[in-house]
């Protein structure tokens, strides 16, 4: 009789200690929040910007959920990962890498090297490319300038803006200042051709060439400054 006796206070005191544990363990998950830490390399602005998504879940007056909260982050844009931690008592550690850009799209928007549009709190600091369309979208006009990068790479070009115009359609400027109109189709042949001529003819002599222009369907036109369209009238060519 005394064992069962025993038997049942123990019983009884293991469900009290577990009711007990199981109060503190939800206490832990669903009681208010004091400090909130966010770390990565963040702007001042992009900073504040995580903190006022953090402090809107916070304001809704429900327990936090780190996995709730961590969608929520994850949805600005210019986001790349993100980990949400809930550390004893009453704090949560953020921690956030941005997705860099890889152009300026337009007047004053972003893409990343697939071609999303990022919205940035501030302004990139860095010294991108810019690319601008009329027609296309963001992922094609990336697409497109990745593939013209790659082509005129090996010739020591780099493309600095490319533009899309509704009649002239894509021109190409690069940073020794030349700049290349390919028009609407067949761009890419296009864009050879214009590699061939500068490998031959127009490397070395930058600084005299006004335009370019592969908008035929065999050929490149240049046009010189005035020194050397004078040199060649004088050797009659």
């Amino acid at each position: 009789m005394v064992s069962r006796l025993l038997s049942v206070i123990t019983a009884l005191a293991l469900l009290v200690l577990a009711v007990q544990s199981g109060r503190t363990v939800w206490g832990y998950l669903t009681g208010p929040l004091d400090l909130v830490r966010v770390e990565g390399d963040l702007s001042g602005a992009e900073r504040t910007i995580v903190v006022a998504v953090v402090n809107e879940a916070m304001s809704m007056g429900d327990a936090i959920n780190p996995s709730d909260l961590q969608e929520k982050i994850a949805g600005i844009d210019w986001i790349r990962a993100v980990t949400v931690r809930r550390n004893w008592p009453n704090s949560v550690h953020v921690t956030v890498n941005r997705e860099l850009p890889t152009v300026r799209w337009g007047f004053d928007g972003y893409l990343n090297g697939k071609g999303d549009v990022l919205s940035r709190a501030e302004k990139y600091q860095g010294n991108l490319p810019w690319v601008n369309a009329t027609s296309s979208d963001s992922a094609a006009s990336m697409k497109l300038f990745k593939t013209f990068s790659t082509l005129v790479g090996r010739s020591g070009l780099r493309i600095v803006e490319l533009d899309e115009s509704s009649v002239a359609g894509w021109t190409v400027t690069f940073a020794n200042g030349l700049s290349v109109a390919t028009g609407k189709k067949d761009v890419l042949n296009r864009l050879r051709r214009f590699v061939s001529v500068y490998e031959e003819i127009l490397q070395g002599n930058e600084d005299h060439v006004i335009r370019a222009d592969a908008r035929y369907p065999s050929g490149v036109a240049i046009e010189w400054d005035e020194e050397i369209s004078t040199l060649v009238a004088s050797r009659g060519l």
